[in-house]
């Protein structure tokens, strides 16, 4: 898919990331525990996944405001916060990791697909 973009695994990696100005951007797989702080996503960007990682909490969601599309499958999430900045979210794809918590969903007001499967999730108001 030419929109995909999927970066080589490389230590200068975290630095190749934040200049990414693609529409769909895959960082699955590359042992991610973490965004780095630096990180942003283009205005053009409206898809971001991030599954297959170890990622344990997800920060830095809010430099990312144009996301449509957010996928964090089969990580380590525990809880889920900040998604309520992601105003224009219409898929969140959250399945199989230890979320007990997420909030801000009803400030989603684009939201139409919810993938909560495989955890134990508490929802916030």
């Amino acid at each position: 898919h030419p929109n995909v973009i999927r970066t080589q695994k490389h230590p200068d990696s975290l630095i190749i990331l934040n200049q990414i100005t693609r529409p769909v951007v895959d960082l699955s797989a590359r042992s991610m525990q973490k965004l780095d702080p630096s990180f942003t996503c283009s205005e053009d960007t409206h898809t971001l996944i991030l599954d297959r990682n170890n990622i344990m909490k997800l920060d830095h969601l809010e430099r990312c405001p144009s996301l449509q599309q957010l996928s964090v499958a089969n990580n380590r999430l525990v809880r889920m916060m900040g998604v309520s900045q992601l105003r224009e979210l219409r898929v969140l794809n959250l399945p199989n990791n230890s979320i007990g918590y997420i909030e801000g969903l009803r400030d989603l007001p684009h939201l139409t697909w919810l993938n909560l499967s495989g955890n134990n999730v508490k929802v916030g108001k």
